[in-house]
């Protein structure tokens, strides 16, 4: 048994190396098409191109972390590769009692890494970030930089330069484009270049934080950086632009405001974190190194992590299938069993037809009628119960017990009819071949019972075919839910997907499709080791 098990776990390796092979495939023929619909979705938000504002200096906020559903301070401590104690000293006021609440805002670092900043605020490309972190060290020589593991970091409340002049061929740069895609959206007599003498080596200036001497002016100011005074009034606001003003007040300039085609950068940086701009085998390399590591690329929507986004719909996901899966059970296994044994009978022929009708019924109609017959306002104005469609707490059982049975009951009953009624037909098949056999008919010839005939001797000989139906039946269940989660509303993985494909949230969509087919994968082997626990001769066949 034991080898038997170590050949069957041995396929898994190159089974889910084709896997992902084939997902690259897949997915290298969509990128053109998420990258044309997520610019399509900016182009209908009027976001073709906006007007944007230089940033010279930022005051350092804390390095946070959002809890999300199941994460604990080890978790966190992690990820963040920290420790529980650090956390908790960063945090003395976190309540650490029971789970912690999604949404809740840890501090990680009391500051901000040089990096983050770095990317953050496109000072450098991602992939040049240490030029990043050595211009912020060097824009900032008053600045004390502590290090958090070995990186430096900003601590909270203290002010950054972050920049005190900018090129037009500069700003492209750090967005992936060239300044004459930045030149054709500004063209002569527009407000960012009223006199046509705008070029790739033009020096925009920053937003900048002035420190007034005794007796400046607001109006001063703005003449000695060429800003408009009512764009100094606006930014300053209780300001009076012609009262001399004491030493020491902070005084905000606005940058100079440049138009940036979203839609180009948008598409160079899709292009760049999808990774298409490299080569083929280069792209193959790194798809397979950071699906084996689990690492896949962020959002486009939200930056959050794709495998945080997955596994907090998962378990919405896991409440559904598997009620579904017992529903089935509960209906395959004895009606199968007790239809063949009254074989072209009455109830044998009703049975069968009840099989027929549940596999002809599609299960989000099955969901409708079963609303109707259950909710207040259908065939009683009382009802049976009400479906709490937007309660949070209904749908974990690990927060509402009776709140997740009022939501999960009718679209796990709707989904586990269909999957019950093709393993029903399965059972019943199976069984009457093996009630054929000699060795059923030696034991109804010792005047065995019934039930001890059925169980003993031929329903374990005819479950193995039953467990490869059982294997498709699953991987049917997931697909054929995703529907019901819709019209639920369980913010279940179906959903998710359905949502990030419109979105064009394309590695989120790539993590999910890399979880259905490993879900696959793990069940078929699941599968194929219960054959050799059901019946021993196949494992030494």
């Amino acid at each position: 048994m034991q080898r038997y098990l170590i050949q069957r776990l041995i396929l898994v390796i190159p089974t889910l190396w084709l896997v992902i092979s084939l997902l690259f495939l897949a997915l290298r023929a969509l990128p053109g098409d998420f990258v044309t619909r997520k610019l399509s979705n900016l182009e209908n938000q009027g976001a073709e191109q906006r007007e944007s504002e230089i940033v010279g200096y930022i005051e350092v906020t804390d390095t946070t972390h959002r809890v999300i559903s199941g994460d604990t301070l080890e978790k966190i401590a992690t990820s963040n590769n920290t420790s529980v104690s650090t956390l908790l000293a960063e945090n003395p006021d976190l309540d650490t009692s029971g789970e912690l609440r999604p949404g809740t805002r840890i501090t990680v670092i009391p500051g901000q890494l040089l990096e983050a900043i770095s990317i953050g605020q496109s000072i450098a490309l991602p992939e040049e970030v240490e030029t990043g972190v050595q211009l912020l060290i060097d824009r900032n020589p008053d600045v004390n930089f502590p290090l958090y593991q070995g990186k430096p970091y900003a601590e909270a409340g203290s002010i950054l330069v972050i920049r005190d002049s900018l090129t037009l061929d500069e700003l492209a740069h750090v967005n992936r484009i060239d300044a004459s895609d930045i030149l054709a959206v500004n063209p002569t007599g527009s407000a960012s270049n009223p006199d046509g003498n705008l070029s790739a080596d033009t020096q925009l200036l920053p937003t900048a934080l002035v420190i007034t001497d005794e007796g400046d002016t607001l109006e001063q100011i703005a003449v000695a950086y060429g800003r408009d005074l009512e764009e100094m009034t606006t930014a300053n606001r209780g300001i009076d632009p012609a009262e001399p003003l004491e030493a020491g007040v902070a005084i905000h300039v606005p940058s100079d405001r440049i138009v940036t085609p979203t839609t180009k950068i948008t598409e160079a940086n899709i292009r760049h974190r999808l990774g298409i701009d490299k080569g083929l085998g280069t792209q193959y390399i790194d798809f397979l190194w950071e699906t084996v590591r689990l690492k896949f690329r962020p959002s486009f929507q939200t930056q959050e992590g794709s495998l945080d986004i997955f596994l907090r719909a998962l378990p919405r996901t896991l409440h559904l299938n598997v009620y579904a899966l017992i529903v089935a059970l509960t209906i395959a296994l004895p009606v199968g069993i007790l239809s063949a044994m009254r074989q072209d009978r009455p109830l044998d022929y009703a049975l069968r037809g009840f099989a027929i009708l549940a596999l002809a019924a599609p299960s989000f109609w099955i969901a409708t009628m079963m609303i109707f017959v259950v909710t207040p306002g259908g065939i009683s104005d009382s009802g049976i119960w009400s479906i709490p469609l937007t309660s949070e707490e209904a749908r974990s059982v690990f927060t509402s017990f009776t709140g997740a049975l009022a939501l999960y009951t009718i679209p796990a009953v709707a989904g586990g009819l269909a999957a019950g009624a093709g393993l029903m037909r399965i059972t019943r098949s199976e069984l009457l071949e093996v009630l054929r056999q000699d060795y059923v008919r030696t034991a109804w010839s010792k005047g065995l019972r019934e039930r001890t005939v059925i169980r003993r001797h031929a329903m374990r000989n005819a479950l193995v075919n039953v467990m490869s139906v059982l294997g498709l039946q699953v991987a049917a269940l997931v697909g054929g839910n995703i529907i019901l989660e819709l019209l639920f509303n369980i913010p279940g993985i179906g959903l998710l997907l359905i949502q990030r494909i419109n979105q064009a949230d394309l590695p989120v969509v790539q993590t999910m499709v890399f979880f259905f087919a490993l879900f696959i994968i793990v069940v078929n082997i699941i599968i194929d080791i219960s054959y050799a626990v059901i019946d021993p001769r196949i494992r030494f066949a």
